[in-house]
């Protein structure tokens, strides 16, 4: 049986990639078809494999700032030929699962429903006073991808979704239901130590706007809070504008380094919606308490309750919120809770 493997864009190594390269290790034969590569910026193992990419890979300025070119994005992803192939598996958070797959089975994993188009389309929105007349011009666009990738969700044989909260969301953006498969995590890796923790709060990943990290910089800044900031991402300078004394940004880190924070923070600050997070997941493997908005994936990670209480979960979204739950989490810490045989 021949398998192709379709995935968004390589230019980077995050929760998605980590899906894809499990899929890549099961089919190693597999070419991987994506929009753009950047193949010094991903992991090893598929930066050694048959990679094909779209005609976006060769317009001005790309892969860098491949971005900008987002409305030709639908019709890239179906210019891809993968014809000749008895399956498609696609891992798509954009515009993968709108591939052509023809007369194979199409498999596609969804992270979410295109975020651009749908509900957190505000956070990509134009802001400031050009935004009167860049924002209708927005959001024309924004319904264009909604009609696309609702067209486009009607090719794929079957569905799974990341979490229960992102099948709900496929229901409601698609009409379609899907089947909930969990991403993985290397809980092999990611294990508690005997070394005691530390004072510190952390933030790990992609410094993006959805995922809010500025709270948890507000909020140690407020508080004379040492927290240290995991991470890269366009995001970045705004949180650093924002950030006092006590934020340390460390940047990208090594997975080696990223364990040792996990092992030695008081606990993880997970201020954004996410479609199911896997960070929050890699924290708990390492006996590390999670301080998560309460919304999203984390409400199926984050447990608060009961002897494998893994955090707290916070609704009001200011530093005020998060303020509350860190002293709450001390109450717990106080009390012997969060212990790693226990999470």
């Amino acid at each position: 049986m021949r398998v192709a493997l379709v995935h968004d864009w390589l230019v980077a190594h995050r929760g998605g990639e980590a899906v894809l390269l499990e899929l890549a290790r099961m089919f190693p034969e597999a070419p991987i078809f994506t929009l753009v590569l950047e193949r010094d910026n991903i992991h090893p193992d598929l930066a050694k494999r048959e990679i094909r990419t779209s005609y976006i890979q060769k317009l001005p300025g790309a892969p860098a700032s491949f971005r900008r070119y987002l409305p030709l994005f639908p019709s890239a992803i179906e210019q891809l030929d993968v014809s000749g192939f008895d399956l498609v598996i696609s891992t798509s958070h954009c515009v993968a699962k709108g591939i052509h797959a023809g007369q194979a089975s199409h498999i596609t994993y969804v992270h979410t429903p295109m975020r651009y188009a749908w509900g957190q389309r505000s956070e990509y929105a134009p802001k400031g006073i050009t935004s009167l007349i860049t924002r209708p011009m927005f959001e024309a666009g924004a319904a264009w991808l909604r009609n696309w990738d609702r067209r486009s969700a009607q090719r794929p044989t079957q569905i799974l979704a990341n979490s229960k909260y992102v099948a709900d969301r496929i229901q409601h953006s698609w009409g379609r239901s899907a089947q909930v498969v969990y991403p993985p995590v290397d809980t092999d890796f990611f294990t508690p130590s005997a070394s005691k923790r530390q004072s510190y709060l952390a933030v790990v990943g992609a410094q993006v706007g959805y995922k809010n990290n500025s709270l948890a910089v507000e909020f140690a800044t407020a508080t004379d809070q040492e927290l240290r900031v995991i991470g890269d991402g366009p995001a970045i300078e705004q949180a650093r504008e924002k950030a006092g004394p006590t934020v340390v940004f460390e940047g990208h880190v090594s997975q080696s380094r990223l364990r040792e924070i996990y092992r030695e923070a008081r606990a993880l600050l997970f201020c954004g919606v996410e479609d199911f997070g896997i960070v929050p997941v890699e924290a708990i493997s390492c006996g590390c308490p999670v301080l998560a908005y309460g919304e999203g994936g984390a409400l199926e990670t984050v447990i608060e309750q009961g002897d494998g209480m893994t955090g707290i979960l916070f609704r009001d979204r200011t530093v005020a919120g998060l303020q509350n739950a860190n002293h709450l989490l001390t109450q717990q810490l106080e009390a012997g809770r969060f212990q790693p045989e226990s999470m």
